[in-house]
């Protein structure tokens, strides 16, 4: 039923005359140790202001405004504060055409860059069920921030598979994402950067001018196998992927972007760490297909030495970034592990590519593991190099996608990861690591905490299988914390990466 428009007017005056005109927001973002943006919609077309005061009431020692001119497409508007304290917690009220509203939210500005102390903040991915309950979690910690490493509501089906080519549908997929039940309340006092991944980019697995799709015909003989499976590719109009830029750089209150023809890419410094948030959607030229071929009935594991996820230019200001930065400790954010070990998942699902059950098959697996990096062994193993010529040290990975989350020193990743994912996620998708684990004993190829991810993580030297994220602590130059926290709260997995001269 369609509501008159006379209705929503009303709805929008009556919000107004109780004080609370803003429907969608505060979303912080950009955080530093002088200022901040925040993103917030009033319910109707107005100007809006926001103030910064030391405590929930002092006098404002900063202010923002957003005229008219400048609204979104959207009614929403982004607004930037400057000339904060380092270190300090602020209270932010804000002004709809100069009437305060009700809404209220907190942000504690970065400590100065090299500051060295002990600082706590968060990661996670993948949110698509009603169980909100690790956003309570996180409120909790009081972090300082919160890294969003995508699935974020999973637009490309809670919306449509082709809601990129509507901008309008960009905009709403953002409203849907600030109204999430819980984390609203969260975001008020916890601010938040974010890359989005393949669900919230486009299609599901798109790249840059590809949708990745795969067509499996089953075995008529053999109900537990599959008789042949194909590899499709479809292109996307250059619309799509430049709409979900565009819908980031509008509705979300980002850092610096270096290049929007390139992605999202960005980085940011806080205290004695920086961190280097990396795009593997939109700079991604080749379709999976370019990954394998074909031996009869069978698909080989072979990808070219041009086959990359993050693309030339990205790495390029990636290894710069890496080599120029002066914090001591430096974070590689990524929608997708980085762990060269996923290799092992690639060539067990091609060994075992035609067998099936409860409607999956080794070739799903195959496929949907050469969507990470370790299906470009040549861009890893540049990476890797330079690392070492270069003698950069104290690097860690905190990635998500899995719907499992997982800790790994090294030894198997190539560098420290963190695997945080399953925010909130069918129970059944937080049991793969375990089945993973079951897989490679079963066939005697690898064994989870031993070759895949040694410090364990959901299901995988323990029995929970709940929604979880990533607790991250900075301990001076000393060590950075790095565990696995479950919706009650209860750590599940943990290590510590000690700092290397």
């Amino acid at each position: 039923m369609r509501i008159p428009i006379i209705a929503v007017c009303l709805l929008g005056i009556c919000r107004a005359a109780l004080g609370q005109s803003i429907e969608v927001g505060p979303v912080i973002g950009s955080v530093s140790d002088t200022g901040f943006r925040v993103y917030v919609r009033p319910a109707f077309p107005a100007d809006v202001q926001v103030e910064a005061t030391v405590g929930p009431a002092g006098p404002c020692t900063a202010r923002a405004v957003s005229p008219r001119e400048d609204m979104l497409s959207d009614t929403g508007h982004i607004l930037t504060v400057n000339g904060l304290a380092p270190g300090t917690e602020y209270g932010l009220r804000f002004f709809v055409n100069g009437r305060p509203d009700t809404l209220r939210a907190t942000v504690c500005t970065f400590p100065r860059p090299g500051e060295k102390g002990t600082f706590t903040f968060v990661a996670g991915s993948c949110q698509e069920t009603a169980n909100m309950k690790t956003f309570d979690r996180i409120a909790e910690l009081r972090p300082y921030f919160f890294l969003h490493t995508g699935d974020y509501t999973y637009p490309d089906y809670q919306i449509g598979p082709d809601y990129a080519g509507n901008y309008g549908l960009v905009a709403h997929s953002y409203r849907r994402r600030y109204r999430e039940p819980r984390m609203r309340e969260m975001l008020r006092g916890v601010p938040l950067d974010y890359v989005y991944d393949d669900n919230d980019y486009v299609g599901g697995n798109g790249t840059r001018g590809h949708l990745n799709l795969f067509d499996i015909v089953p075995s008529p003989r053999n109900p537990h196998r599959i008789g042949s499976a194909v590899f499709r590719s479809v292109p996307i109009p250059g619309t799509w992927r430049r709409n979900v830029i565009r819908g980031y750089s509008e509705f979300f209150p980002h850092y610096p972007l270096p290049d929007t023809s390139e992605g999202i890419y960005h980085s940011f410094r806080f205290a004695n760490a920086e961190f280097f948030f990396v795009d593997r959607c939109s700079a991604r030229e080749f379709p999976l297909e370019h990954t394998f071929r074909k031996k009869g009935r069978r698909w080989i594991f072979d990808p070219p030495a041009d086959n990359r996820v993050f693309g030339e230019k990205q790495m390029q200001w990636l290894c710069n970034g890496l080599k120029c930065s002066t914090a001591h400790w430096k974070f590689i954010v990524s929608g997708v592990p980085l762990n060269r070990s996923v290799r092992k998942l690639i060539l067990a699902g091609q060994a075992f590519q035609r067998w099936r059950l409860k409607g999956y098959s080794g070739f799903h697996l195959m496929q949907a593991m050469s969507s990470y990096w370790a299906a470009a062994p040549a861009e890893q193993a540049d990476f890797f190099d330079f690392l070492e010529k270069e003698n950069i040290r104290n690097v860690i990975v905190i990635s998500g996608d899995t719907h499992f989350s997982a800790l790994d020193d090294g030894r198997n990743a190539g560098l420290p990861e963190l695997c945080a994912s399953g925010l909130s996620v069918n129970p059944d998708d937080t049991r793969l690591l375990h089945y993973l684990d079951l897989l490679g004993r079963l066939t005697m190829r690898f064994r989870a905490k031993k070759g895949l991810w040694n410090h364990g993580g959901t299901g995988l030297g323990n029995r929970s299988h709940k929604n979880t994220f990533g607790k991250i602590t900075l301990v001076g130059d000393q060590k950075v914390e790095l565990s696995v926290v479950d919706e009650d709260g209860n750590i599940i997995a943990r290590m510590d990466v000690y700092s290397k001269p």
